[in-house]
């Protein structure tokens, strides 16, 4: 009995200690050219993607009529993908929520809930225009240090009121930009 107890033994011990797959190898081998590893430096640091967020918030921010501008509601969530390009997004509001209207008031007038409305209106061509400045201005950015072959995307998401007439009204405004065609195409969806 203890000569079989002693022979498992032997053999779980041998078993475990005999070579098998090196999960380091296996991982180095499995890694696709052109990847960025854990030591390596991304080609567009995050300060730089910040900072160009921030630069796209406000411009958004100064986009419309002194009484009527353009609000980002969530900052500009951008990225850069190497041999894709870079994409910037942002929530907005076309224009600021009528006076008086908050948490516990949601009654809205028809006078209010036209002019609001009129207002939205009045700033989709210039919340548009804004957006190509800022796709042209990321393309010659030299913090993000795009190839002719990257792309350019800045999008911005509209957000409205459960109260609201949507009717007509956009849902989001993309500019999009191929660098190696330099013109902005302007989508609103």
């Amino acid at each position: 009995m203890k000569l079989t107890i002693f022979l498992t033994a032997i053999a779980f011990v041998s078993a475990g200690a005999q070579p098998g797959p090196n999960p380091a190898a296996n991982a180095a081998a499995a890694k696709p050219a052109n990847t960025i590893g854990a030591t390596e430096s991304a080609p567009v640091s995050l300060q730089a993607i910040h900072g160009l967020e921030k630069d796209m918030d406000s411009r958004i921010g100064a986009t419309g009529a002194k009484t009527a501008p353009c609000t980002v509601l969530s900052p500009t969530r951008g990225l850069y993908i190497a041999g894709l390009g870079a994409i910037f997004e942002a929530d907005v509001e076309l224009a600021p929520t009528p006076g008086g209207v908050g948490l516990f008031q949601s009654t809205v007038g028809p006078q209010q809930k036209a002019k609001y409305r009129g207002d939205k209106l009045a700033n989709i061509p210039l919340l548009e225009k804004t957006l190509n400045d800022v796709a042209l201005a990321l393309a010659a950015s030299p913090a993000l240090k795009m190839t002719d072959r990257d792309q350019v995307v800045v999008a911005a998401r509209l957000v409205y009121r459960s109260w609201e007439d949507t009717a007509g009204m956009p849902g989001q405004i993309v500019a999009h930009l191929d660098r190696r065609g330099g013109t902005v195409r302007l989508e609103v969806q």
